[in-house]
């Protein structure tokens, strides 16, 4: 009779054959399209799609051009990808740039890297192998602590480079029922989860993704805050609602979801005032606030970490308005603001634009109220 860990490597090596035939992610390591905005853009998938399919998702309306598929990571290739990416002697993309400068990753943008189909498909198993060879630093999003679980050994392997950051939005168990379908971790499982994790020396974070205006309330964000300081948490991420058809046409027949509430709530001027509101909450009760909207987050608010995912993590990119702000609340000047900040990671022509204020297009730091 086969012991248990030689039936789990069988079982591993049948299932990993099983779905050669499978369509495979080429593309799972990429430059998020906002990274102008965003100190984590580098990002990893393990999976073209998410089975979880939360209704609040907007990230699944890119099916449209992606398809159905599941699509695991072609493992070999994001192998390939990063030794080559290190090796490259004249990187021309952002994307280059990001492999070249060893930037933090983080494993779970488009997808969570640990729905229930890792549990089939143990992706995880050799990206974990992967990052730990190479000492490369990571960041895991997701609402599957439960899953994460398995990998126990990983982690505590890769200490000294992983950071775990599960997603609780504040509402936790109504958004549970709700939007995730009870298909996820519960959200005080997560917090419990990586609460112990962090009293054995693992790096955590919450994402506190999305604060839906209109729907979640302040009361509910303090609740939240309540809870994560009661299992010793004391940082958070908040940001509003990606509001756009798709997720209005998912939403509108959910219980207790007023669509026209919530797109008032989500305008500019009316979550302004919504995040004043949680940013004065968090201080109130000493949790450090992370927020990516760093037009509405208050020019004289200074996030404490280095990405605005509420966690420092080893090697952000930095061409972006997190650190554009950072800076220009010092008193830098355009010119100095580049030369802290420019590694090649993002587009420099449109970088400028966003500093000087002068890009019809998108956020400037002209645009902070």
């Amino acid at each position: 009779m086969l012991s248990i860990p030689v039936f789990q490597k069988y079982l591993r090596h049948w299932v990993y054959n099983f779905f050669q035939g499978m369509k495979k992610l080429k593309q799972g390591i990429t430059m998020r399209g906002d990274s102008l905005y965003c100190p984590l853009s580098l990002s990893l998938d393990s999976y073209g799609n998410c089975l979880t399919d939360c209704y609040h998702c907007y990230f699944r309306n890119l099916n449209k051009v992606w398809g159905e598929d599941l699509k695991p990571l072609d493992v070999e290739n994001f192998e390939k990808k990063l030794i080559s990416g290190l090796k490259n002697q004249k990187p021309k993309t952002p994307l280059a740039y990001a492999l070249n400068n060893k930037k933090t990753i983080r494993w779970g943008n488009k997808t969570d890297p640990f729905q229930l189909v890792e549990k089939d498909y143990g992706i995880a198993h050799r990206v974990f192998s992967i990052l730990k060879k190479l000492e490369w630093s990571f960041v895991i999003q997701t609402r599957f602590t439960h899953v994460l679980e398995f990998y126990q050994s990983f982690i505590f392997d890769c200490k000294n480079l992983v950071t775990i950051m599960p997603v609780v939005s504040p509402g936790l168990g109504k958004d549970w029922e709700l939007f995730e379908r009870k298909r996820t971790t519960l959200p005080i499982e997560r917090i419990k989860y990586i609460a112990r994790l962090k009293r054995k020396g693992i790096k955590v974070g919450v994402n506190g993704e999305p604060f839906i205006p209109g729907f979640h309330t302040v009361k509910d964000f303090e609740k939240t805050l309540k809870v994560l300081i009661n299992h010793n948490i004391y940082q958070y991420n908040t940001y509003n609602f990606h509001f756009n058809a798709f997720v209005a046409k998912r939403l509108v027949n959910l219980p207790g979801v007023d669509i026209e509430k919530i797109w008032f709530y989500n305008q500019d001027n009316q979550w302004r005032l919504i995040l004043g509101k949680l940013i004065d909450l968090a201080e109130k009760y000493g949790v450090k606030l992370g927020c990516p909207d760093f037009v509405n987050s208050g020019k004289n608010y200074i996030e404490p970490f280095n990405t605005c995912c509420g966690i420092d993590v080893q090697n952000p990119c930095k061409f972006n308005t997190h650190f554009f702000k950072k800076y220009k609340q010092q008193g830098c000047n355009i010119n100095q603001i580049i030369d802290c900040t420019y590694d090649g990671t993002g587009d420099l022509e449109e970088g400028v634009s966003i500093i000087n204020g002068k890009n019809s297009k998108r956020f400037t730091l002209n645009d902070i109220k």
